[in-house]
Protein backbone atom coordinates (compact mmCIF):
# COMPACT_ATOMS: atom_id res chain seq x y z
CA UNK A 1 0.00 0.00 0.00
CA UNK A 2 2.04 2.95 -1.11
CA UNK A 3 -0.75 5.55 -0.83
CA UNK A 4 -0.27 7.61 2.46
CA UNK A 5 -4.13 8.67 2.42
CA UNK A 6 -4.86 4.70 2.36
CA UNK A 7 -2.74 3.90 4.59
CA UNK A 8 -3.73 7.09 6.68
CA UNK A 9 -6.79 5.79 6.56
CA UNK A 10 -5.84 2.28 7.20
CA UNK A 11 -4.06 2.97 10.70
CA UNK A 12 -6.93 5.38 11.69
CA UNK A 13 -9.44 2.89 11.37
CA UNK A 14 -6.91 0.45 13.44
CA UNK A 15 -6.91 3.37 16.14
CA UNK A 16 -10.95 4.00 16.39
CA UNK A 17 -11.25 -0.13 16.54
CA UNK A 18 -8.77 -0.08 19.42
CA UNK A 19 -6.42 -2.64 17.56
CA UNK A 20 -3.40 -0.14 16.86
CA UNK A 21 0.02 -1.41 17.80
CA UNK A 22 2.48 0.76 18.95
CA UNK A 23 4.60 0.84 16.08
CA UNK A 24 1.87 1.54 13.89
CA UNK A 25 0.84 4.48 16.19
CA UNK A 26 4.48 5.84 15.40
CA UNK A 27 3.57 5.52 12.20
CA UNK A 28 0.26 6.96 12.57
CA UNK A 29 2.27 10.23 13.83
CA UNK A 30 5.14 10.12 10.82
CA UNK A 31 2.11 10.01 8.82
CA UNK A 32 0.82 13.56 10.03
CA UNK A 33 3.93 14.65 10.80
CA UNK A 34 5.13 14.25 6.94
CA UNK A 35 2.04 15.89 5.69
CA UNK A 36 2.82 18.79 2.77
CA UNK A 37 1.02 22.07 1.88
CA UNK A 38 -1.18 20.37 -0.06
CA UNK A 39 -1.77 17.29 2.31
CA UNK A 40 -5.36 16.75 3.55
CA UNK A 41 -6.85 14.08 5.52
CA UNK A 42 -9.51 11.66 3.83
CA UNK A 43 -13.06 12.60 3.89
CA UNK A 44 -13.95 9.48 5.81
CA UNK A 45 -12.52 10.43 8.96
CA UNK A 46 -13.49 14.14 8.27
CA UNK A 47 -16.74 12.70 8.81
CA UNK A 48 -16.08 10.14 11.61
CA UNK A 49 -15.30 13.32 13.42
CA UNK A 50 -18.12 15.35 12.57
CA UNK A 51 -19.83 14.67 15.83
CA UNK A 52 -16.55 15.81 17.24
CA UNK A 53 -16.56 19.18 15.12
CA UNK A 54 -20.37 19.45 16.25
CA UNK A 55 -19.92 19.27 20.37
CA UNK A 56 -16.38 20.42 20.42
CA UNK A 57 -16.61 24.18 22.44
CA UNK A 58 -13.08 24.25 22.17
CA UNK A 59 -11.38 27.61 20.67
CA UNK A 60 -9.10 27.96 17.69
CA UNK A 61 -6.47 29.17 19.69
CA UNK A 62 -7.18 26.11 22.42
CA UNK A 63 -7.02 24.02 19.36
CA UNK A 64 -3.81 24.98 18.59
CA UNK A 65 -1.92 24.93 21.78
CA UNK A 66 -3.32 21.11 22.87
CA UNK A 67 -1.72 20.12 19.15
CA UNK A 68 1.85 21.88 19.96
CA UNK A 69 1.31 20.34 23.28
CA UNK A 70 0.98 17.14 22.52
CA UNK A 71 3.39 17.14 19.20
CA UNK A 72 6.13 18.96 22.26
CA UNK A 73 5.26 16.31 24.89
CA UNK A 74 5.82 13.19 22.33
CA UNK A 75 8.85 14.56 21.40
CA UNK A 76 7.80 15.01 17.54
CA UNK A 77 9.67 18.35 16.22
CA UNK A 78 6.56 21.01 15.89
CA UNK A 79 6.77 21.18 11.72
CA UNK A 80 4.65 24.76 12.07
CA UNK A 81 3.75 24.17 8.47
CA UNK A 82 2.25 20.94 9.42
CA UNK A 83 0.10 22.84 11.90
CA UNK A 84 -1.26 25.37 9.83
CA UNK A 85 -2.15 22.39 7.58
CA UNK A 86 -4.45 20.86 10.06
CA UNK A 87 -5.89 24.27 11.20
CA UNK A 88 -6.78 25.58 8.10
CA UNK A 89 -8.21 22.20 6.88
CA UNK A 90 -10.14 21.41 9.18
CA UNK A 91 -9.39 22.96 12.95
CA UNK A 92 -11.36 21.56 15.50
CA UNK A 93 -11.76 18.14 14.41
CA UNK A 94 -7.68 18.16 13.78
CA UNK A 95 -7.18 19.12 17.26
CA UNK A 96 -9.91 16.75 18.41
CA UNK A 97 -8.42 14.19 16.72
CA UNK A 98 -4.77 14.71 17.86
CA UNK A 99 -5.76 15.17 22.22
CA UNK A 100 -7.56 12.11 21.71
CA UNK A 101 -4.67 10.52 19.90
CA UNK A 102 -2.46 11.89 22.39
CA UNK A 103 -4.56 10.14 24.95
CA UNK A 104 -4.15 6.97 23.53
CA UNK A 105 -0.83 7.42 22.54
CA UNK A 106 -0.14 7.82 26.91
CA UNK A 107 -2.01 4.45 27.08
CA UNK A 108 0.61 2.36 24.21
CA UNK A 109 3.98 4.36 25.91
CA UNK A 110 3.57 4.28 29.19
CA UNK A 111 7.29 4.65 29.76
CA UNK A 112 7.26 8.19 28.21
CA UNK A 113 4.85 9.34 31.09
CA UNK A 114 6.39 11.35 33.49
CA UNK A 115 5.22 11.96 36.51
CA UNK A 116 2.76 14.91 37.62
CA UNK A 117 4.31 15.32 40.92
CA UNK A 118 6.44 13.13 43.09
CA UNK A 119 6.15 11.66 45.22
CA UNK A 120 3.54 9.14 43.06
CA UNK A 121 -0.11 8.07 44.83
CA UNK A 122 0.67 4.29 45.38
CA UNK A 123 -1.78 3.02 43.21
CA UNK A 124 -3.78 0.16 44.52
CA UNK A 125 -6.58 0.12 41.70
CA UNK A 126 -7.45 -3.22 40.24
CA UNK A 127 -7.23 -5.42 43.34
CA UNK A 128 -10.21 -8.21 43.67
CA UNK A 129 -10.74 -6.89 47.34
CA UNK A 130 -13.99 -7.31 49.49
CA UNK A 131 -15.48 -7.64 52.74
CA UNK A 132 -18.21 -10.38 53.30
CA UNK A 133 -20.41 -9.30 55.82
CA UNK A 134 -22.48 -12.82 57.20
CA UNK A 135 -25.68 -13.09 58.75
CA UNK A 136 -24.33 -13.33 62.44
CA UNK A 137 -22.22 -9.73 61.66
CA UNK A 138 -18.45 -11.78 61.41
CA UNK A 139 -16.84 -9.79 58.75
CA UNK A 140 -14.59 -11.66 56.52
CA UNK A 141 -12.21 -10.11 54.19
CA UNK A 142 -12.21 -12.01 51.01
CA UNK A 143 -8.65 -11.23 49.92
CA UNK A 144 -7.07 -13.09 53.41
CA UNK A 145 -9.48 -16.11 52.89
CA UNK A 146 -8.27 -19.64 51.01
CA UNK A 147 -10.13 -21.30 47.57
CA UNK A 148 -13.48 -23.41 49.10
CA UNK A 149 -15.79 -23.20 51.62
CA UNK A 150 -15.11 -20.16 53.89
CA UNK A 151 -18.40 -20.12 56.10
CA UNK A 152 -21.74 -22.32 56.51
CA UNK A 153 -24.92 -20.44 57.33
CA UNK A 154 -27.53 -23.14 57.81
CA UNK A 155 -27.69 -25.57 54.67
CA UNK A 156 -25.98 -22.51 52.66
CA UNK A 157 -22.28 -22.49 52.11
CA UNK A 158 -20.33 -19.73 51.12
CA UNK A 159 -17.44 -20.30 48.39
CA UNK A 160 -14.33 -18.47 47.13
CA UNK A 161 -13.85 -19.38 43.59
CA UNK A 162 -10.03 -19.89 42.32
CA UNK A 163 -10.94 -16.62 40.69
CA UNK A 164 -11.26 -14.79 43.19
CA UNK A 165 -15.11 -14.12 42.87
CA UNK A 166 -17.81 -15.38 45.63
CA UNK A 167 -20.37 -17.72 45.26
CA UNK A 168 -23.33 -19.89 47.11
CA UNK A 169 -24.18 -23.19 47.41
CA UNK A 170 -26.61 -25.33 49.11
CA UNK A 171 -30.28 -24.70 49.51
CA UNK A 172 -31.91 -22.35 51.74
CA UNK A 173 -33.94 -23.12 54.59
CA UNK A 174 -36.33 -22.76 57.50
CA UNK A 175 -33.68 -21.80 60.38
CA UNK A 176 -32.24 -18.84 57.86
CA UNK A 177 -35.38 -16.57 58.06
CA UNK A 178 -34.49 -13.22 56.63
CA UNK A 179 -30.88 -13.36 57.25
CA UNK A 180 -29.04 -11.55 55.03
CA UNK A 181 -25.51 -11.14 53.70
CA UNK A 182 -23.61 -7.67 52.82
CA UNK A 183 -20.91 -7.56 50.24
CA UNK A 184 -18.92 -4.29 50.47
CA UNK A 185 -16.24 -3.27 47.90
CA UNK A 186 -13.62 -0.80 49.16
CA UNK A 187 -12.20 2.01 46.80
CA UNK A 188 -9.37 0.80 44.45
CA UNK A 189 -11.39 -2.75 44.03
CA UNK A 190 -14.28 -4.27 41.69
CA UNK A 191 -15.55 -8.06 42.60
CA UNK A 192 -18.09 -10.58 41.19
CA UNK A 193 -20.65 -12.68 43.25
CA UNK A 194 -23.09 -15.13 42.20
CA UNK A 195 -26.03 -14.81 44.63
CA UNK A 196 -27.61 -17.90 45.65
CA UNK A 197 -30.60 -17.39 43.57
CA UNK A 198 -28.14 -17.73 40.63
CA UNK A 199 -27.84 -13.97 39.35
CA UNK A 200 -24.17 -12.57 39.10
CA UNK A 201 -23.58 -8.93 40.58
CA UNK A 202 -20.68 -7.17 39.04
CA UNK A 203 -19.77 -4.57 42.19
CA UNK A 204 -17.76 -1.78 41.07
CA UNK A 205 -15.13 0.13 43.76
CA UNK A 206 -16.36 1.61 46.69
CA UNK A 207 -20.32 -0.32 46.41
CA UNK A 208 -21.89 -2.33 48.76
CA UNK A 209 -24.91 -5.26 47.90
CA UNK A 210 -27.05 -6.71 50.95
CA UNK A 211 -28.91 -9.59 49.88
CA UNK A 212 -31.03 -12.87 51.46
CA UNK A 213 -29.59 -15.94 51.81
CA UNK A 214 -32.54 -17.60 51.19
CA UNK A 215 -34.95 -16.01 48.09
CA UNK A 216 -38.43 -16.64 49.57
CA UNK A 217 -41.59 -15.26 48.92
CA UNK A 218 -42.96 -13.70 45.64
CA UNK A 219 -39.56 -11.51 44.69
CA UNK A 220 -36.28 -11.56 44.81
CA UNK A 221 -35.27 -8.28 46.72
CA UNK A 222 -31.63 -6.87 46.97
CA UNK A 223 -30.09 -3.66 48.14
CA UNK A 224 -27.31 -1.85 46.62
CA UNK A 225 -25.10 1.35 46.96
CA UNK A 226 -22.77 3.29 44.47
CA UNK A 227 -22.45 0.79 41.00
CA UNK A 228 -23.69 -2.64 40.13
CA UNK A 229 -24.23 -4.40 36.82
CA UNK A 230 -26.40 -7.45 37.02
CA UNK A 231 -27.17 -10.79 35.10
CA UNK A 232 -30.61 -11.63 36.66
CA UNK A 233 -31.13 -15.62 36.58
CA UNK A 234 -34.77 -16.18 34.99
CA UNK A 235 -37.32 -16.79 37.72
CA UNK A 236 -40.67 -15.85 35.63
CA UNK A 237 -42.62 -16.79 39.29
CA UNK A 238 -40.33 -14.69 41.26
CA UNK A 239 -39.35 -11.23 39.92
CA UNK A 240 -35.80 -9.85 40.91
CA UNK A 241 -36.16 -6.45 42.71
CA UNK A 242 -33.08 -4.49 43.08
CA UNK A 243 -33.76 -0.81 45.01
CA UNK A 244 -30.96 1.54 44.53
CA UNK A 245 -32.07 4.20 47.08
CA UNK A 246 -35.66 6.63 45.52
CA UNK A 247 -35.25 4.01 42.83
CA UNK A 248 -36.43 0.73 42.18
CA UNK A 249 -35.86 -1.60 39.63
CA UNK A 250 -38.51 -4.97 38.72
CA UNK A 251 -36.85 -7.62 36.47
CA UNK A 252 -37.34 -11.43 35.49
CA UNK A 253 -34.53 -12.29 33.71
CA UNK A 254 -32.05 -9.53 32.09
CA UNK A 255 -28.72 -7.47 31.84
CA UNK A 256 -28.64 -3.79 33.03
CA UNK A 257 -26.42 -1.72 35.08
CA UNK A 258 -27.13 0.40 37.52
CA UNK A 259 -25.17 3.43 39.09
CA UNK A 260 -26.24 4.94 42.17
CA UNK A 261 -23.13 6.47 44.22
CA UNK A 262 -24.08 9.08 46.73
CA UNK A 263 -22.15 11.51 45.39
CA UNK A 264 -23.30 11.63 42.27
CA UNK A 265 -25.94 14.02 41.06
CA UNK A 266 -27.99 11.37 39.84
CA UNK A 267 -29.52 7.49 39.62
CA UNK A 268 -29.16 5.92 36.42
CA UNK A 269 -30.37 2.33 35.31
CA UNK A 270 -29.08 1.46 32.00
CA UNK A 271 -30.79 -1.78 30.06
CA UNK A 272 -28.52 -3.62 28.14
CA UNK A 273 -30.61 -6.96 27.59
CA UNK A 274 -34.22 -8.26 28.31
CA UNK A 275 -37.02 -5.77 29.99
CA UNK A 276 -37.32 -3.87 32.91
CA UNK A 277 -39.43 -1.49 34.83
CA UNK A 278 -38.03 1.66 36.63
CA UNK A 279 -40.48 2.69 39.48
CA UNK A 280 -39.81 5.58 41.50
CA UNK A 281 -42.20 8.02 43.61
CA UNK A 282 -44.17 9.53 40.70
CA UNK A 283 -43.29 7.77 37.80
CA UNK A 284 -42.54 4.30 36.41
CA UNK A 285 -41.96 2.93 33.07
CA UNK A 286 -40.51 -0.42 31.27
CA UNK A 287 -37.59 0.00 29.53
CA UNK A 288 -35.90 -1.17 26.31
CA UNK A 289 -32.56 -2.33 25.62
CA UNK A 290 -30.16 0.49 25.04
CA UNK A 291 -32.34 2.97 27.41
CA UNK A 292 -31.11 4.30 30.42
CA UNK A 293 -33.68 6.37 33.21
CA UNK A 294 -32.26 8.88 34.98
CA UNK A 295 -33.17 10.09 38.59
CA UNK A 296 -32.11 13.68 39.86
CA UNK A 297 -31.26 13.27 43.39
CA UNK A 298 -34.58 14.88 45.30
CA UNK A 299 -36.20 14.42 41.94
CA UNK A 300 -40.16 12.84 42.31
CA UNK A 301 -39.48 11.62 38.42
CA UNK A 302 -37.59 9.71 36.22
CA UNK A 303 -36.63 10.70 32.50
CA UNK A 304 -34.76 8.26 29.40
CA UNK A 305 -32.41 8.61 27.32
CA UNK A 306 -30.92 6.57 24.84
CA UNK A 307 -27.44 5.22 26.84
CA UNK A 308 -24.02 5.32 25.35
CA UNK A 309 -23.22 1.62 26.43
CA UNK A 310 -19.52 1.78 26.01
CA UNK A 311 -19.41 4.85 28.43
CA UNK A 312 -21.73 2.84 31.24
CA UNK A 313 -19.91 -0.45 30.65
CA UNK A 314 -16.76 1.04 30.66
CA UNK A 315 -15.73 0.57 34.38
CA UNK A 316 -16.29 -3.37 33.83
CA UNK A 317 -14.18 -3.40 30.72
CA UNK A 318 -11.50 -2.09 32.63
CA UNK A 319 -11.16 1.57 31.30
CA UNK A 320 -12.51 5.42 31.70
CA UNK A 321 -14.13 6.43 28.94
CA UNK A 322 -14.82 9.98 29.13
CA UNK A 323 -17.25 11.70 26.47
CA UNK A 324 -18.52 15.17 27.41
CA UNK A 325 -17.71 14.52 30.64
CA UNK A 326 -16.26 17.60 33.20
CA UNK A 327 -13.93 17.32 35.35
CA UNK A 328 -16.36 16.99 38.47
CA UNK A 329 -17.54 13.61 37.07
CA UNK A 330 -14.07 12.53 36.06
CA UNK A 331 -12.51 13.33 39.78
CA UNK A 332 -15.07 11.47 41.54
CA UNK A 333 -14.47 8.36 39.69
CA UNK A 334 -10.82 9.20 40.17
CA UNK A 335 -11.23 9.22 43.79
CA UNK A 336 -13.44 6.08 44.24
CA UNK A 337 -10.95 4.36 42.08
CA UNK A 338 -7.68 5.29 43.49
CA UNK A 339 -9.40 5.90 47.03
CA UNK A 340 -7.71 9.61 46.72
CA UNK A 341 -9.30 12.69 48.43
CA UNK A 342 -10.05 15.62 45.74
CA UNK A 343 -9.68 19.26 46.53
CA UNK A 344 -10.41 21.84 44.29
CA UNK A 345 -7.98 25.12 44.39
CA UNK A 346 -9.85 28.19 42.19
CA UNK A 347 -12.22 27.89 39.60
CA UNK A 348 -13.59 24.73 38.79
CA UNK A 349 -12.83 24.23 34.69
CA UNK A 350 -16.12 23.92 33.42
CA UNK A 351 -13.87 22.47 30.23
CA UNK A 352 -15.59 19.27 28.81
CA UNK A 353 -13.13 15.85 28.66
CA UNK A 354 -13.14 13.21 26.11
CA UNK A 355 -10.75 9.96 25.76
CA UNK A 356 -10.41 6.18 26.78
CA UNK A 357 -7.49 5.32 29.56
CA UNK A 358 -7.23 1.69 31.34
CA UNK A 359 -7.80 1.97 34.54
CA UNK A 360 -4.84 -0.46 35.72
CA UNK A 361 -2.81 2.86 35.10
CA UNK A 362 -1.10 4.97 37.75
CA UNK A 363 -3.06 8.02 38.72
CA UNK A 364 -0.31 9.87 37.43
CA UNK A 365 -0.79 8.92 34.25
CA UNK A 366 -4.24 9.72 33.93
CA UNK A 367 -3.55 13.11 34.93
CA UNK A 368 -0.67 13.68 33.12
CA UNK A 369 -3.38 13.07 30.00
CA UNK A 370 -5.98 15.36 31.38
CA UNK A 371 -3.34 17.72 31.15
CA UNK A 372 -2.38 17.94 27.89
CA UNK A 373 -6.06 20.23 27.10
CA UNK A 374 -4.06 22.88 29.28
CA UNK A 375 -7.39 23.40 31.26
CA UNK A 376 -6.93 22.02 34.17
CA UNK A 377 -3.65 21.03 36.21
CA UNK A 378 -3.08 19.05 38.92
CA UNK A 379 -0.82 18.78 42.35
CA UNK A 380 -0.19 15.32 44.06
CA UNK A 381 0.25 15.22 47.96
CA UNK A 382 0.57 12.26 49.27
CA UNK A 383 -3.47 10.95 49.17
CA UNK A 384 -4.44 13.97 47.68
CA UNK A 385 -5.06 15.44 44.13
CA UNK A 386 -5.44 19.14 44.25
CA UNK A 387 -7.32 20.17 40.99
CA UNK A 388 -6.14 23.89 39.81
CA UNK A 389 -7.17 25.68 36.49
CA UNK A 390 -4.96 25.27 33.70
CA UNK A 391 -2.50 27.95 32.34
CA UNK A 392 -3.87 30.67 30.43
Amino acid sequence: MNNPQERLHLLFDKYLSDSITAVELDELWALIRAMDANADFPESIKTTWNNVLEQDTTADADGNRILERILEKHRQPVNHRVVTILKNNWGKIAASLLMLLGLRLLTHKTTEVRPVITPHVIATAGNNKAVLTLSNGEHLLLNDQATGTIAKQGNMQVIKNKDGSLSYTGSGDNTLGDACNTLTIPPGSQYHVTLPDGTGVWLNAASSIHYPLSFSGNKRKVDIDGEAFFEVAQNAAVPFEVNSGAMQVLVLGTTFNIMAYKDENSIKTTLIDGVVKVVCRESNQQLKPGQQAILPNGGNNFHTIPADMKEVLAWKEGEFRFYDTDIASIMRQVARWYDVEIVYRGAIPQNKFYGVIPRQHNVSQLLEVLEVTRHVHFRIDGKKIIVMPGPK
